[in-house]
């Protein structure tokens, strides 16, 4: 993983400097050459998150093969899930914030290409390291791209650090348990053994996964929870899940 992380930062780095040196030597192409870096960069993120996606896809298939334990009733589902909103609609309301920090770099991004006085601190910043016109705009639009890649990796390690703290909160509407794991809304599948702890709230009706993953370098907490009439009984069922070999 942290190979992949290490990866991903070099990948960055050298796509900043191609750009700003195609933004150098073609001036007449500059809004095509920012359309393709945020291209490009956008696709590196797609491509670490298709890698997981794939896993997911293989742990989803394992799991299902597994032999039913237990499935919920979606409708008693919805009823506890409803019977619970007062409580949680902070948690979710808290877990939309935090989910909204990355949408901070495409708009610093836009302001950048797209504002005259920002354009122009950058051109001040290349014409102060070099005399050269082409060596300045290519530092310049270097500072550019530079600034953006920065912001953006800022911001994405203040979400992932938020989520490590509180955790990702994920509530079922459905879910199934068979021997190989948990299948919740037939697209997220938690394998056997479980890698975390099970906790158990018997007033509100709820039995929670908490899970801790490492994703691109950062470690994240996720809470996968489970409604039910019954929460210690499914919980036993869970704990099981923990020492599954």
């Amino acid at each position: 993983m942290r190979l992949t992380l290490m990866v991903q930062y070099l990948l960055g780095l050298v796509l900043m400097v191609l750009f700003a040196y195609m933004n150098a030597n073609y001036p007449d192409k500059t809004w095509l050459f920012f359309m393709l870096y945020f291209l490009a960069f956008m696709g590196i993120i797609f491509l670490v998150t298709g890698r997981q996606a794939r896993s997911m896809l293989r742990d989803l298939e394992e799991v299902k093969g597994g032999e039913k334990v237990f499935e919920a009733d979606p409708q008693e589902v919805l009823k506890l899930r409803e019977r619970d909103m007062e409580r949680t609609r902070s948690e979710l309301a808290a877990q939309a914030k935090v989910s909204l920090v990355p949408l901070a770099s495409m708009i610093v991004f836009i302001l950048i290409v797209s504002v005259p006085s920002l354009r122009g601190f950058f051109d001040s910043v290349g014409h102060m390291l070099a005399q050269d016109q082409k060596t300045a705009t290519f530092y310049s639009f270097l500072a550019m791209y530079g600034t953006f890649y920065a912001f953006s990796l800022v911001t994405g390690l203040y979400t992932r650090r938020l989520q490590a703290k509180t955790g990702a909160l994920r509530i079922a509407t459905k879910y199934l348990v068979t021997t190989k794991g948990i299948v919740v809304d037939d697209s997220i599948p938690v394998k056997f053994p479980i890698k975390g702890t099970v906790v158990t709230d018997s007033r509100r009706k709820f039995v929670e996964v908490h899970l801790v993953q490492t994703y691109m370098g950062t470690t994240v907490k996720q809470r996968i929870r489970l409604y039910t009439e019954e929460p210690s009984k499914l919980a036993g069922m869970l704990k099981q899940g923990l020492q599954a070999k």
